[in-house]
């Protein structure tokens, strides 16, 4: 009787293995040499352009530098999309490279007229205002965590992860530690995961006994009791109580989980490896960054980091069953990476910045023009950037042997075209600056009439939106990009601030809040300072800002500025 019911089974078997033809659309960008190329140029500072322009110069021999001024003639401090596209020589179009610019940048419409004749003699630029600081490692990483997408508590644990970071950009405190010393913090991660509140869900393969183990701290053992001191004058009990020992709890798995989370988060921040734990976690994440998840140096880094220390490679070749080569291989790429993310941002070093864009005030009524809001014009500084063009000897080659398909044709027209398409490239760089400044001027143009007070909250997506472009365009193109304004000289990326809501659609931007913080602090009287609370009681009554105590305590330690209590001065 199970025969008949086996026979059709087979049946289905069989008809599960037979062929079958499908047929799918789907679209998908690829990144040629070229478009790779243009994209490098977007996050190029101007040193580092001058520098690649130098050097495509000498590899490349149809490229040659464009005629100087004739004598007499001022040289124009900054050149205009006309003058480069009149460089270009003619070849024959290529639509799939407009597609693709149009796919990642969308070029945009307007031409960038030449620059007139300078301003005042308020509007020269001396050189004490090229002077800038570098930007710290905290500074940098809070500067990413305001531009992502999380939840207010979840940028707040992220302030509380990047303020435990040390120079070389380690974690010092564990996860539990930090809970610990912060109940209020994980009361309300609590509560925000009763209410399903956080935008990032817990990691994947996390065990959540890790977080239930009792954390030793490694601070010192605390020194032996002693006798109890006499009674202190009132006035010296602020500044001579000792501090009192933080209250521990009993961390919930769940809540160190969501730390964690934002940990994993932060670990995707530029510069790779920055918020590991140990040197171990630093690597791994720089090689699962650079895509070498679950490949052999990935694991080396994980289970074999010792040897991998004494060199002892051909065990670990013996380990792994690999032959000796690709540990050799593995062991050359590991030692490359960097075992202290933080390394590039130590130190406070003097820079000399030359400005690549300027913004220049005008008394005259402004006229519609593309490079002018209200008074204000805007113009590209190309002034000492070498001009390309391709060399007419080569042109006339090219154009003369036309049918030729020798090998040195071939040759000529490949630099030729490379050629044209790094100036393209260029031209592009330039036109994306103009455009993205000029947004940057008609959202903040309170600023630049009346400084920093009246600075509003701007993030990447509305000037993304405003000249329809990817956020990942505005964030390359105002990465080391400088302005020269009648305010002083900020780098672009300078403007976009995240902001506190007032309510009733109010929003207040956050630089605006510091400046104030600093100026009160900088106006209080030395021997009675002010607290965290006053200060925002000072903000509420004379400048009408709501800010939480809370708030003011995170802006005054990013301000690098000490409490109350160790700012009172005795004498």
């Amino acid at each position: 009787m199970r025969a008949p019911q086996e026979a059709p089974r087979a049946r289905d078997r069989g008809m599960s293995l037979n062929l079958k033809l499908q047929m799918r659309l789907s679209q998908q960008l690829i990144m040629t040499p070229q478009l790779q190329q243009a994209i490098k140029l977007l996050q190029l500072s101007r040193n580092e352009l001058e520098e690649l322009i130098q050097q495509a110069l000498v590899e490349n021999p149809v490229l040659e530098e464009g005629a100087e001024e004739a004598d007499g003639e001022e040289e124009p401090p900054a050149r205009t999309a006309e003058d480069t596209g009149d460089d270009i020589i003619a070849e024959p179009s290529h639509p799939e490279n407009d597609l693709e610019w149009q796919q990642y940048i969308a070029s945009g419409s307007g031409i960038i007229p030449e620059r007139g004749p300078r301003g005042g003699d308020g509007d020269e630029m001396g050189l004490e205002a090229t002077l800038s600081r570098a930007a710290t490692l905290h500074e940098h990483l809070s500067w990413q965590l305001e531009m992502a997408s999380l939840s207010p508590l979840e940028m707040e644990i992220g302030e509380h992860l990047i303020g435990n970071l040390d120079d070389d950009g380690y974690l010092t405190v564990s996860i539990v530690e930090l809970l610990e010393l912060n109940p209020d913090l994980h009361a309300r991660i609590e509560q925000a995961l009763r209410q399903r509140t956080l935008s990032l869900p817990p990691p994947e393969g996390l065990d959540p006994q890790v977080f239930t183990l009792r954390h030793v701290s490694r601070q010192p053992a605390p020194p032996p009791k002693q006798k109890k001191a006499p009674p202190v004058f009132e006035e010296d009990e602020a500044t001579q109580a000792p501090p009192q020992p933080a209250r521990r709890i009993r961390v919930n798995p769940a809540a160190a989980a969501a730390v964690e989370a934002v940990l994993r988060f932060l670990q995707t921040f530029d510069p790779a490896g920055v918020g590991a734990r140990h040197l171990q976690e630093c690597l791994q994440i720089q090689l699962e960054a650079a895509g070498y998840a679950d490949q052999l140096p990935c694991t080396i880094v994980r289970d074999d980091l010792k040897l991998l220390e004494n060199k002892d490679l051909r065990k670990i070749a013996r380990r792994h069953k690999v032959d000796v080569e690709e540990v050799v291989d593995s062991y050359k790429l590991i030692t490359s990476l960097e075992p202290k993310p933080g390394r590039p941002f130590g130190g406070e070093r003097p820079q000399h910045i030359i400005p690549d864009v300027f913004i220049f005030k005008y008394s005259d009524e402004a006229s519609q023009a593309e490079d002018r809001v209200g008074q204000y014009r805007i113009v590209l500084n190309e002034s000492g950037m070498p001009r390309l063009q391709i060399s007419d000897y080569y042109r006339e080659l090219a154009d003369h042997n036309h049918t030729d398909s020798s090998l040195t044709h071939e040759y000529i027209m490949e630099k030729i075209k490379a050629g044209n398409w790094l100036m393209k490239s260029i031209e592009q760089r330039q036109k994306t600056i103009f455009r993205v400044t000029k947004s940057i001027l008609k959202h903040q143009y309170e600023f630049f009439e009346k400084g920093i007070n009246y600075l509003n909250p701007l993030v990447l997506k509305d000037v993304a939106e405003d000249i329809k472009v990817h956020e990942s365009t505005v964030s390359r193109i105002t990465t080391n990009k400088y302005v020269h304004t009648p305010q002083g000289i900020f780098e672009l990326k300078y403007f976009f601030t995240s902001g506190i809501d007032q309510g009733q659609g109010e929003v207040i931007s956050s630089k605006k809040i510091k400046d104030m913080i600093q100026k009160i602090i900088a106006g209080e009287d030395a021997r009675d300072p002010f607290t965290d609370i006053q200060i925002a009681e000072r903000l509420s009554k004379q400048n009408n800002i709501k800010v939480a105590r809370r708030t003011v305590a995170k802006y005054r330690e990013a301000l690098n500025l000490l409490p109350s209590n160790k700012r009172k001065q005795l004498f």
